[in-house]
């Protein structure tokens, strides 16, 4: 869940998500859950079995990003996963309820990208303080893990990406390919963040997929490729 972007379209946005992760964790499903009166659909993380981006039928969806502001230590023993915690976000009727509502004592630090009918908001969680930020849908945002990347990496990404659609006006399609090919991790970002002199080996994590949710005037359309090409689909909720 490491690098996300955000696009304002003539009849919505694209919303996009590079997963980083070990590929022993990649999805092998996408599923469908009956939240209340919801549908949630997500890519299902294969050892949690939580996910880092969800969707409804109803104009919602939530991403997830590790780490707040600064790296951390993590502890043993959580509360709940992160994952789990992306879903439950639909158990509210809106992000403000979610924010007042939940109880996020003993989570792993997380950026919560979350949407709602037009309502688009960041959460991070450093375990002492929700810190909350809403969100113009007419800018272009970009995000990535502060437990993988430096404020430059990001910096460099953000500019990268802007100058793309700035020149090219992409689509869904050339936005998920510019994800995946001008986007994915690589070891010099994690040796960066580590400040480590030595080159990195035998780094257990890789970009397993690709994720992307583009809203027109009917709702939602999104896409998922996983990077091996082992599982790719589509699913629209009109």
């Amino acid at each position: 869940m490491c690098t996300v972007t955000f696009v304002p379209t003539a009849s919505g946005f694209v919303f996009t998500s590079n997963r980083d992760e070990d590929p022993k964790r990649a999805a092998t499903q996408l599923v469908e859950e009956k939240r209340g009166d919801l549908l949630v659909t997500f890519p299902q993380d294969a050892a949690a079995k939580g996910t880092w981006i969800a969707f409804s039928d109803k104009d919602q969806f939530s991403c997830i990003l590790n780490g707040a502001f600064e790296p951390h230590q993590r502890r043993e023993n959580y509360s709940m996963s992160r994952g789990a915690m992306a879903l439950a976000y639909f158990d509210y009727p809106t992000i403000d309820a979610f924010i007042d509502t939940f109880n996020f004592d003993g989570l792993e630090p997380f950026t919560l990208l979350l949407y709602n009918a037009g309502d688009f908001c960041e959460l991070k969680w450093d375990e002492a303080e929700l810190h909350v930020r809403k969100l113009s849908t007419k800018d272009i945002h970009l995000w990535a893990s502060c437990t993988l990347y430096t404020q430059e990496w990001w910096l460099d990404r953000r500019q990268r990406f802007k100058e793309f659609v700035s020149r090219q006006q992409p689509d869904q399609k050339g936005i998920i390919d510019f994800h995946a090919n001008k986007l994915p991790f690589v070891p010099e970002a994690l040796q960066a963040r580590i400040d480590s002199a030595k080159p990195l080996t035998n780094i257990p994590l890789k970009t397993t997929s690709v994720s992307s949710i583009a809203q027109n005037k009917l709702g939602f359309n999104f896409y998922f490729q996983r990077t091996d090409g082992k599982l790719t689909t589509r699913k629209s909720t009109y």
